[in-house]
Formats: C-alpha cells, sequence, structure tokens
C-alpha cells in the first residue's frame, strides 16, 4: 500500500544521497512511484504522499549534483 510505497521512496532517496552506484535504477523508480501516486486523486490528499513529498523534497535538497549529473551523463559526455 502507500506506506509500502513511502518507505520505498525513503530507502531510494537514502540510495541516491549514499552513492551513484545504483542510480540509474533508483532515481527513475522512485519517479515512477512519486508521479504514479500524483496522478491519482485518492492519494493526492493522503498523510503518505505528503510524505512522500517531503522525503522527495530533501533528497532534491540534500542529494549532491555531482551525483545526479554524472548518473545522467555517463562520463566524458558532461
Amino acid at each position: 500500500g502507500t506506506r509500502m510505497k513511502l518507505y520505498t521512496v525513503r530507502m531510494y532517496a537514502q540510495a541516491i544521497r549514499l552513492g551513484s552506484k545504483y542510480a540509474y535504477q533508483t532515481i527513475p523508480r522512485l519517479l515512477t512511484i512519486w508521479l504514479d501516486m500524483g496522478e491519482d486523486k485518492v492519494h493526492q490528499n493522503s498523510d503518505s504522499f505528503n510524505s512522500i513529498n517531503n522525503e522527495i523534497a530533501a533528497a532534491i535538497k540534500y542529494t549532491p549534483v555531482y551525483k545526479v549529473a554524472r548518473s545522467v551523463y555517463p562520463s566524458g559526455q558532461c
């Protein structure tokens, strides 16, 4: 359910902050969960979705830019 999605988003965000090795898998999965929940009218105003929004905001704030850029542009292309 939504609580499991919250824990999943939390762990993906933590994985992104800790390293870029699996960023190719974690960033798309994290965004997919978040955007799919945002499309669902039932989940938009739930506490779990608000918590997921907070987790996403924290991930954006505390993830170093070079980790995301490195995952988007493989070495030698940026």
